[in-house]
């Protein structure tokens, strides 16, 4: 009944930040973390252009990778947005996927998987961007021999009534749970040097708890969804679907108080500024 920690980096591409990755990899290597690494096959996303192409050997990276045991996934295949839907999971209204006819998702899909397979690595987990994509994305997936997915809300893993294995993606930080297995989700691309040495302390803090998706499977491939996974699917959706807005009201506060205080010092109120 333990807490465990599924550790899942998206936006892993030839461009990504390697200045932060080689940090994180060093500490993941030394610690035995063996987290899911979400590959795009061929990123044409601008905004993960961080580091210029050929700064590593990526291809032999994402091999070596699993070849330590690390869990690849099929992020996408371009992480280039074409829908605003927000599909099964998404919460923000933008999709490589979703609302796509059938003969668009397969095409783009068989493009995904052949790549990986031209560079010799086996796709072992479906990992949407934005967290969005449709029944048609989930179907054409498993008919292309990926038959698990990162996404969802639930406390703990399920297989559903056509076999497909859900590993749910909740969290973007760690937290102190009581049980349950989470998946942390990490976009370390624009990450500060302050919030770097926060996660790398962060996974000292919790290593006793982090585990690996073939783990899970051994444990939870065979489970059905039951009555307490979809209450949690519910309140967990609730919760970040209002937490994020508020979040941001937040941040926006916090911006522009200072910003008041400056001009009330400044100005008497009441006073207007003269032309």
């Amino acid at each position: 009944m333990r807490t465990r920690f599924i550790l899942r980096f998206d936006d892993i591409c030839p461009t990504m930040n390697w200045q932060i990755w080689h940090l994180l990899e060093h500490d993941l290597y030394a610690l035995n973390i063996k987290p899911l690494m979400a590959v795009i096959p061929d990123n044409r996303d601008r905004e993960l252009m961080v580091s210029a192409p050929g700064v590593d050997d990526f291809w032999n990276s994402v091999r070596s990778w699993q070849e330590h045991g690390w869990t690849i996934g099929l992020h996408g295949y371009q992480h280039r947005y074409l829908t605003n839907l927000t599909g099964m999971y998404g919460r923000i209204p933008r999709s490589e996927f979703a609302g796509l006819p059938y003969e668009i998702q397969q095409i783009k899909l068989r493009n995904a998987v052949r790549i990986f397979r031209e560079q010799r690595v086996s796709p072992e987990v479906w990992v949407a961007p934005a967290h969005s994509f449709d029944a048609t994305t989930v179907a054409i997936v498993s008919e292309l021999g990926v038959r698990i997915i990162s996404d969802g809300y639930a406390i703990y893993p399920y297989q559903d009534a056509e076999g497909v294995t859900w590993i749910p993606q909740q969290f973007g930080k760690f937290r102190k749970l009581p049980f349950g297995v989470w998946t942390i989700c990490c976009h370390f691309n624009s990450w500060t040097e302050a919030e770097t040495d926060r996660f790398r302390q962060d996974l000292r803090k919790y290593r006793r708890h982090f585990t690996t998706v073939s783990e899970v499977l051994k444990s939870y491939r065979e489970r059905r969804r039951n009555w307490l996974d979809l209450s949690a699917s519910r309140l967990l959706d609730f919760g970040l679907r209002i937490g994020r807005p508020l979040r941001e009201n937040l941040r926006g506060t916090r911006t522009e108080l200072p910003e008041l205080r400056a001009a009330a010092s400044s100005q008497p109120l009441g006073i207007d500024d003269e032309y």
